[in-house]
């Protein structure tokens, strides 16, 4: 059986504030996270959402990280 949460791409969409890159995952309801990083964003966005969904990280899909500031 497949999760549901390994058939979606999940677009995230990234700035830096200061020394910290800021990520929201979009279409999820906790959303938002931080990392030191740019490389570490997806690792993060990750985590975020296998919090979220209360899955395994190994279970989340394909991640599409973006530098795309929507403030």
């Amino acid at each position: 059986m497949t999760s549901v949460a390994t058939t979606i791409t999940y677009q995230v969409e990234t700035f830096q504030e200061g020394d910290w890159w800021v990520a929201r995952v979009l279409g999820l309801d906790a959303n938002y996270t931080q990392a030191k990083t740019f490389e570490e964003v997806e690792g993060m966005a990750r985590d975020l959402i296998a919090l979220a969904l209360d899955v395994a990280e190994a279970d989340v899909g394909t991640i599409h990280v973006l530098e795309r500031d929507w403030r």
